[in-house]
């Protein structure tokens, strides 16, 4: 009884301090930081990794990282960086053979890429969206290794969202687990 109280205590003050609009929800904006960076309010989720061919040593292997950009993001999705964590063997990503689109799955619109980097680094590449993938949207982007690793096990992938503006911090959003077999 007390905390309901003291709950509609906080909101009656609010009210009288702050006005009426206060306790309405607007649309949200990008944080921006102190240096001028602009940063995500609110966190995307990796909805899915998954690969087409599992095997080791398969050269048609692609793989497939889902990311929703939720509705209250506050700034459109620029680009995605995706690291391979250390493990027995390392990939090398053909960057020409990168795409993206809209939806869970390959299925959906192609979305025109940017730039997508990373041969040279291997285990790492990052795919820059030629027009920012806005709030409320779902995109799945597909990597192709040069082929899956000769040892079999599970291989984690990092994933970290970018939003647009000049070296932004991106948000972390997690590993992705592609599982190859002997």
């Amino acid at each position: 009884m007390l905390n309901k109280l003291f709950i509609s205590s906080v909101l009656t003050i609010s009210t009288l301090v702050f006005g009426v609009n206060s306790l309405v929800l607007k649309p949200s904006t990008a944080v921006e930081l102190l240096d001028g960076q602009k940063a995500f309010e609110s966190s995307f989720r990796l909805i899915r990794t998954a690969t087409n061919f599992s095997e080791r040593n398969n050269s048609a292997a692609r793989y497939q990282f889902t990311i929703e950009v939720p509705q209250d993001a506050g700034e459109a999705l620029k680009s995605v960086k995706i690291t391979q964590k250390e493990n027995m063997d390392t990939l090398v990503f053909k960057a020409d053979k990168t795409l993206a689109s809209m939806g869970n799955n390959l299925a959906g619109a192609n979305i025109p890429l940017a730039a997508v980097g990373g041969e040279s680094k291997p285990g790492e590449t990052t795919i820059v969206f030629d027009t920012p993938i806005e709030p409320g949207n779902t995109v799945t982007i597909s990597v192709k290794p040069k082929q899956n690793p000769f040892t079999g096990g599970v291989y984690l992938f990092g994933v970290t969202a970018y939003p647009t503006g000049e070296d932004s911090p991106g948000l972390y959003l997690g590993s992705g687990r592609i599982h190859i077999y002997d």
